[in-house]
């Protein structure tokens, strides 16, 4: 005989467990959020965090793709030893739309184009937010089979008041909210320990990008003429995948001297190559090389990260020169 009461039931059982996973949940979230708001390097951890959701979103999906890969679509680069995309399925369809939305100013433009029978049930009060949240986007998944419900999570964070912008790092869910009527115990903690480990790893993805901001204003005082080195520095935190073709007609540089100009962004450890050759290399930017495999993580105790540089006013001038063409560089990538 089936339990009417387990079907009907909102929301999981708050065992210990349970409990302790939705609070260190929403702590992560919170965190996240008060970073990324006062951050110098919010657009461009925007745009990446955005490549990371989508890409998590695309597996719920059940496409087989890796973070990589959509980092390499959203570059407009290929990168050697990964498979070429296959060009009849456009897997990236939404993303535009999804980005535009994200970028919105306007907070109830998700809410309103929810379909009628997704709504807080009256019980739902009684619920923490962030299980509210999950479950108007396990109704969503219910109603619609497309991505559009696995990229619908950081909205509906935001709307219960776990973040004040939507943070794109924080798509997902489970599959179990699309195929079962209700989540059993046993779905719901992983859910919520998955988006926790999302919000912590989009936090440390903040704290890497600011390291390599600031890895950059050191190596632009520690040349005697940096040149347009300040600019690839604000070129790769925006755009983490780089080539010589694409550097060259960004910085209005030729070929060759694109190339110079990225071995003088290895040499001072903004940038990792990827290829091992001489013609169509591409060069990843330092603070994910790890991530994506290219580098060897350090072992030991964290190396201690060197002293900011002394402050003086030519100090200043050179360093208010760098944001300027950070924002520069977010304007022209935003453009294109």
């Amino acid at each position: 005989m089936v339990n009417a009461h387990a079907v009907s039931r909102y929301g999981p059982d708050y065992t210990p467990k349970m409990v302790t996973a939705i609070a260190s949940c929403s702590a992560a979230i919170a965190r996240l959020d008060a970073r990324i708001s006062a951050s110098s390097v919010g657009s461009a951890w925007s745009l990446r965090a955005a490549w990371t959701g989508f890409a998590e979103a695309l597996q719920l999906q059940g496409v087989e793709i890796d973070e990589i890969d959509v980092f390499s679509w959203g570059c407009g680069l290929n990168i050697p030893g990964r498979a070429i995309r296959a060009t009849h399925l456009d897997e990236f369809a939404e993303f535009d739309g999804w980005r535009q939305a994200l970028l919105s100013s306007d907070p109830l433009e998700w809410r309103d184009a929810l379909p009628p029978s997704v709504f807080d049930q009256p019980e739902a009060a009684e619920h923490p937010p962030l299980i509210r949240a999950i479950d108007r986007v396990r109704q969503y998944s219910r109603q619609l089979g497309t991505i559009a419900p696995w990229l619908g999570l950081p909205f509906s964070l935001r709307d219960q008041g776990l973040s004040h912008v939507p943070l794109p790092c924080l798509c997902g869910g489970a599959k179990a909210m699309r195929l079962k009527p209700r989540l059993s115990d046993t779905d719901w903690l992983p859910i919520v320990r998955a988006l926790q480990r999302a919000a912590a790893d989009g936090t440390e993805r903040l704290d890497q990008l600011e390291r390599l901001y600031r890895d950059a204003q050191r190596a632009i005082v520690s040349e005697y003429r940096p040149g347009a080195l300040p600019s690839l520095a604000a070129l790769t935190i925006h755009r983490p995948l780089l080539s010589p073709q694409f550097v060259s007609e960004a910085l209005g540089l030729t070929i060759a001297g694109a190339s110079k100009l990225l071995e003088r962004g290895v040499g001072s450890g903004l940038l990792v190559e990827v290829t091992r050759r001489r013609s169509w290399r591409v060069f990843v930017a330092g603070d994910l090389a790890v991530t994506f495999g290219y580098a060897s993580p350090q072992r030991g105790r964290p190396r201690l990260e060197p002293p900011p540089p002394p402050v003086d006013r030519s100090l200043r001038q050179v360093f208010d020169s760098f944001d300027e063409q950070m924002a520069e560089i977010d304007r022209l990538l935003a453009r294109s």
